[in-house]
């Protein structure tokens, strides 16, 4: 039997923040759709330069 052992750990704030910002990110099933959906559109080549995308605003 392995027995494991409860350690602290102490780290930035900012680093904290992040790594809740990222879990948070990860269980939004829609953000991770559109995440997917973009990386589908990128290696299909469906992406379009900065000045395209201005010039559509």
């Amino acid at each position: 039997m392995t027995t494991t052992k409860s350690r602290l750990v102490s780290i930035p704030k900012s680093d904290l923040d992040s790594i809740e910002a990222t879990i948070e990110t990860l269980e939004n099933g829609y953000v991770m759709d559109q995440l997917e959906r973009s990386e589908q559109d990128i290696q299909k080549g469906k992406v379009r330069s900065v000045r395209e995308f201005l010039k559509e605003l």
